[in-house]
Formats: structure tokens, C-alpha cells, sequence
């Protein structure tokens, strides 16, 4: 990609993305972002490579569902330039499914975009949001906001955020009992 093309996408998702400082919604949307990101962050610094593909604790490895993390928050940024977020077409990369270090990279490196959510505040903007529901059916296309959409990204991390927790306690590492909780979960368990 040549720099001005660079440039110019950058440009489109400044002016759909312009950061958060203005609007509290916003903020806490960013903040639940961060937090599902942090708690990615903390298994990957625990876990060894031998440990995060292993699949002999249940029908996938801790890889397979941070690669999928990772995906959903790609596929977010990958459209918001043209306003499409296109859920199926997700890169699925086997790197991040078979490699520790290259998921750390590639976490780090959502973590830096979703950060920098926080310099603009939102284009309040229709977007469209596509993704299969069913097998045998065409892909369903709805509009969307990048609000609405980004708390979607936090509620669909959560169940994976769950069973990675699962996972990592049955190999024994050690998490604090709110990993992989939803946020109403916790104000309901602390009510």
C-alpha cells in the first residue's frame, strides 16, 4: 500500500473514529474494549506455546479463541474506512493459531488502535454490518453504529474470554474470579 493510500485511509477512519474524550458512552465502550484486551494480554504472558495450542483440555486451544478475539477486532477496524464491516470476511490466521509471539504482536497491535479511539469522538454515522446467521442462507447485512458495534466486540469476547479462563485453570494457572465475566454478571454477583 503506498503511503498516500495510507494516508487517506487513515483520514476515513479519523473522520468515522475521532476519538472518545467528549462523550462518557464512548469511553466506557473503550474501556471495555481495553479490558477484554488486557485480560488477553494476561493469559498470553502466563501461558507457554505449549500450552496455549494444546487442545487436550476441551475442543479447542486458548489459540483458537484468541485468534478468533483478535479477528472480530481486525475485521471492526478493517471496515470502518468505507463504513462495511464485513464479520465473515475475517482472516482466520493460522500464524496467531500456531504461534505465541505472533498473537502477542497482533494483540499489541489492537490494543495501539483501540487506544486510539480515544482521540476523536465517534461519527455518529450509519454503518453496515455483515455476517452469516445461518449455514445455508446468504450473509445478513444491517446497519450498525461504531457504538453499537463496539460493544458487540465486548459482549462476544466475554463467553470466549470464559472458556479461555477454563482452560487456563485446568491447567493450572491461577485467575482472579471475575476473568471472563460480564461486567452486568459482576454488578449483579457484588449486589
Amino acid at each position: 500500500m503506498s503511503g498516500n493510500s495510507k494516508l487517506m485511509i487513515q483520514t476515513k477512519v479519523e473522520q468515522r473514529v475521532a476519538g472518545l474524550a467528549g462523550s462518557s458512552s464512548e469511553s466506557l465502550l473503550i474501556d471495555g474494549c481495553i479490558q477484554c484486551i488486557e485480560q488477553c494480554e494476561q493469559i498470553l504472558e502466563m501461558v507457554s506455546q505449549e500450552v496455549y495450542v494444546d487442545t487436550s483440555r476441551g475442543s479447542s486451544s486458548i489459540a483458537a479463541h484468541i485468534r478468533h478475539f483478535l479477528d472480530r477486532f481486525s475485521s471492526f477496524f478493517c471496515g470502518l474506512p468505507a463504513a462495511a464491516i464485513d464479520y465473515d470476511k475475517r482472516k482466520r490466521d493460522k500464524e496467531i493459531e500456531h504461534n505465541l509471539e505472533a498473537a502477542c504482536f497482533a494483540l499489541a497491535t489492537i490494543a495501539r488502535r483501540v487506544e486510539q479511539l480515544k482521540q476523536a469522538p465517534f461519527a455518529k454515522d450509519l454503518i453496515i454490518v455483515k455476517e452469516s446467521v445461518l449455514p445455508s442462507s446468504p450473509a445478513v447485512e444491517i446497519s450498525s453504529t461504531i457504538e453499537r458495534e463496539m460493544m458487540g466486540l465486548i459482549t462476544h469476547s466475554i463467553p470466549h474470554l470464559s472458556v479461555i479462563a477454563l482452560q487456563a485453570k485446568a491447567f493450572g494457572y491461577p485467575l482472579n474470579d471475575d476473568f471472563g465475566k460480564a461486567a452486568s454478571t459482576l454488578v449483579y454477583e457484588r449486589a
